[in-house]
């Protein structure tokens, strides 16, 4: 299972988290990249936005650095208790918290959270 798929996987599995989160029509509430217009909200966005060679030895790459990119999808803006959520499986997962950046667009108010790591180049 590749990191993507691990991240998506603890976020599903995680109960505090899904639990604040509103599904769609197909019981959806967590999509990779972009989401439809989901008609209800809060949902939760996530993608890979980096990834880049870290550490090499002997001309081959051993480590990478990889930054997942999480928005929080609100029309209130009640966001604090999906965030702690969140943070809480990335930590799991041994992401570090890189950036927050909070912001409003089209009626949505959508809190931008990046998560790094440092994985070798087999895993």
């Amino acid at each position: 299972m590749n990191i993507t798929e691990r991240v998506y996987q603890a976020l599903m599995d995680s109960k505090k988290l899904t639990a604040q989160l509103v599904k769609d029509r197909k019981g959806r509430c967590i999509y990779h990249g972009i989401s439809p217009d989901a008609g209800s909200y809060p949902i939760l966005v996530y993608s890979m936005i980096s990834d880049v060679p870290a550490l090499a030895a002997d001309g081959q790459e051993q480590e990478h650095r990889i930054t997942m990119r999480i928005h929080i999808l609100t029309r209130d803006g009640r966001s604090s208790g999906i965030y702690a959520a969140v943070q809480q499986v990335m930590q799991q997962l041994g992401f570090v918290r890189y950036q927050t950046v909070d912001l409003a667009e089209k009626g949505l108010f959508i809190r931008m959270v990046d998560y790094k790591i440092g994985i070798g180049v087999d895993e």
